[in-house]
């Protein structure tokens, strides 16, 4: 729509006027129609102005609504350019995702693999367990009827950590300050490789053990030395004597240094003077699953 300015309007009323003029000043005309005449022209002008005023804020209007447009089509711009954006995040976003997610799945899959692995070889190895603390607790059943003649000697036997220790005090194996086994000893030894000869996936360990009295002499050392020589009489008697396999055998001494009974008593020394003979099964196939 084309719109009219104030200028465009204004001057068709002056010449309409100037007219007037002409018109009144050529002819000869009453007053009355003069000032009818004067009248009309200033309603006519009136009209006029209050159609530009009109025109005015039409064009002022028009320009309010036109910058509301710009600004709502740069907002849409901006916005348009907000949901590119956004969707490109999304799409990139949901690529990524992906990747880690297969990551993820390829790492949980590996590691569902390995728990089930070592869940396996955890029932594997409890299985392994129980049937080594069972056959453990057989052994000691053989070996107590076996040596049931000695028990009033200072012999005990019992099952710990998977393993059976024979436990012989000097009074069944050796005097005093010696390191040669009585007799009696050596019935007891005797007994006992029994058991073992029957039992070739057995090893023994042979500890001696002395009280904290010092002890000195030609052939005696120390009491370190005191316990290895009486565990490898031990370890002879077994081997030589009783034919069972040096291969199975280690002999070690503790001298004084783990007590059974740490109290300085003659009782607690007494019970301090022993050998432990230490059975173990075989722990291949156990050392096999942990690797």
């Amino acid at each position: 729509m084309n719109m009219l300015n104030k200028d465009q309007l204004l001057l068709p009323m002056h010449i309409f006027i100037g007219f007037l003029f002409i018109l009144f000043a050529s002819s000869c005309v009453s007053t009355s129609t003069y000032d009818a005449q004067v009248q009309k022209a200033d309603s006519l002008q009136k009209v006029l102005l209050g159609v530009i005023g009109v025109n005015n804020q039409l064009n002022a209007n028009n320009a309010g609504n036109l910058a509301i447009i710009s600004d709502l089509n740069e907002e849409i711009r901006l916005c348009k350019e907000k949901v590119r954006s956004l969707e490109q995040q999304v799409e990139q976003a949901t690529k990524s995702s992906s990747e880690e997610i297969k990551g993820l799945l390829g790492q949980l899959e590996k590691a569902e693999a390995d728990l089930f692995e070592r869940e396996s070889k955890l029932r594997e190895m409890q299985s392994l367990i129980k049937q080594r603390d069972s056959s453990m607790n057989a052994l000691r059943e053989r070996v107590e009827q076996s040596l049931l003649g000695f028990k009033d000697s200072g012999l005990e036997i019992e099952v710990k950590n998977g393993k059976v220790y024979v436990k012989m005090s000097n009074q069944l194996l050796f005097k005093p300050g010696s390191t040669v086994i009585d007799q009696r000893g050596r019935d007891a030894l005797a007994q006992l490789a029994m058991v073992l000869m029957q039992q070739t996936d057995i090893s023994v360990m042979i500890e001696g053990h002395t009280d904290n009295k010092p002890i000195s002499n030609a052939r005696i050392a120390d009491n370190w030395d005191l316990s290895v020589l009486r565990s490898t009489e031990v370890a002879r008697i077994l081997t030589i004597e009783n034919g069972i396999d040096p291969k199975r055998i280690i002999a070690s001494g503790r001298s004084e240094f783990m007590p059974a009974d740490e109290a300085d008593t003659p009782e607690a020394r007494t019970k301090n003077r022993r050998t432990e003979i230490i059975l173990s099964p075989k722990l291949d196939e156990l050392f096999n699953l942990v690797k």
